[in-house]
């Protein structure tokens, strides 16, 4: 038997760990100051409101790479300088977490960026593949996952999570160069741009949002009466609010289960809430004298007061309409190779499907810019009945007209 080719060791590039705010205005003055910058953190997010920022990886690509220990530094004027310089690019993997702690280290939002994941997404590799895959699929190179689940808090840090924290922005530059080659070959470099743009526009928009805004991100929410939201809004209030006082994350205070079957049985008294079902016994007991009252007040707001509700109706279609929109969806992105997560989502084919005599009045991503392009008109055909589908071979569908 031929045994199995040995696959390579990961590579650790050389780097500088800087523990002091000298070392750091130092490396920093060492940089490229036209190169991208690839930038990473390691933080702990478990423990408190705000993620507990612990570790900064960083290289322009040419040779510079350091790993800065976030709480030996002080305030990190030169970094936080670079980070927000917005004639330099940086260049993340998966950067959603990394952004808002990056915005409370350095001030303002690092921008303009170039995040791997969405652009492997774009060329169809994925729609949340993960950094150790990307490189070993794009530049054919191993990275050492090992300390993932390592506590960034604990001091000193050990070699081995140096090692792992060096190489995560190691290949940064390299994945860069590869997806803008081949996103500007398929012709979608700038319907990368458009949604790198969106996502920081809505990214923006979700840490402005007001205390009283937040019960729309709280899970089944829709599910609620309008009575019942009115509730689930000052609670949720309350929750953010609490939480940040006692600087711990907001499930620590109320898991969203907790707050929505409150809400849900608008408890008066202790009594009403003994043995209820899928309320978190810890939590209920310790604040549910100081919510009751607060519970009672939502309660009694006149009905204009309560939240309103996106207006949803049954689809008078039949069952399977929106199954085959998915269809036309995952057929499209098979072909024009790109991950169908990209394209639309199933709560948007229905909305579609509930409001198709009224599709111009839709504000959906699946309407606008290329998504419309590359799939958007099509399922408007379809709903127009001028896109038939049809099966080509066992593993094949496609669509004729529109």
């Amino acid at each position: 038997m031929t045994p199995s080719p040995k696959r390579p060791k990961p590579e650790v590039p050389e780097y500088e760990y800087i523990e002091s705010p000298k070392a750091l205005r130092a490396f920093c003055k060492r940089l490229d100051p036209h190169a991208p910058l690839a930038v990473d953190t390691e933080f702990v997010g478990e423990r408190t409101y705000y993620p507990e920022l612990e570790v900064i990886q960083l290289t322009d690509g040419a040779g510079n790479t350091a790993v800065v220990d976030a709480k030996a530094i002080g305030k990190g004027e030169p970094l936080a300088a670079l980070l927000t310089n917005a004639s330099r690019e940086k260049i993340f993997h998966s950067g959603a977490q990394d952004l808002p702690i990056l915005e409370r280290f350095a001030g303002s939002i690092p921008w303009p960026v170039f995040d791997t994941q969405l652009a492997a997404a774009m060329i169809g590799l994925g729609a949340q593949v993960s950094y150790q895959n990307l490189v070993e699929m794009c530049l054919g190179k191993r990275v050492d996952k090992g300390q993932t689940a390592s506590d960034w808090s604990q001091r000193p840090l050990k070699q081995a999570q140096l090692d792992y924290a060096a190489t995560d922005v190691a290949h940064l530059h390299a994945l860069r160069a590869y997806m803008i080659e081949r996103l500007e070959k398929m012709g979608r470099l700038e319907w990368y741009r458009e949604e790198q743009q969106k996502r920081a526009e809505d990214s923006t928009k979700r840490a402005d949002m007001a205390d009283e805004e937040l019960y729309t991100t709280v899970k089944e929410w829709m599910k609620l009466s309008g009575r019942q939201l009115a509730v689930l809004r000052e609670l949720t209030a309350w929750r953010e609010q609490e939480a940040r006082r006692q600087n711990v994350p907001r499930k620590k205070i109320m898991p969203d289960p907790g707050l929505v079957g409150l809400s849900r049985i608008i408890p008066q008294s202790r009594a009403d809430v003994q043995g209820a079902r899928q309320l978190p016994a810890g939590p209920l007991y310790r604040y549910i004298d100081e919510l009751l009252p607060l519970i009672r007040k939502a309660s009694e707001l006149p009905k204009e007061q309560w939240p309103k509700k996106p207006v949803t109706q049954r689809p008078d279609v039949p069952a399977g309409f929106v199954e085959l929109m998915q269809s036309l969806v995952r057929t499209m992105a098979e072909q024009e190779q790109i991950a169908s997560a990209l394209l639309a989502t199933s709560s948007e084919l229905t909305s579609l499907v509930n409001n198709r005599h009224r599709i111009e009045d839709l504000d959906l991503p699946v309407l606008r810019g290329w998504r419309r392009e590359l799939v958007g008109a099509k399922l408007i055909a379809l709903l127009e009945g001028k896109l038939t589908l049809r099966i080509a071979d066992r593993r094949r569908l496609e669509f004729e007209g529109g």
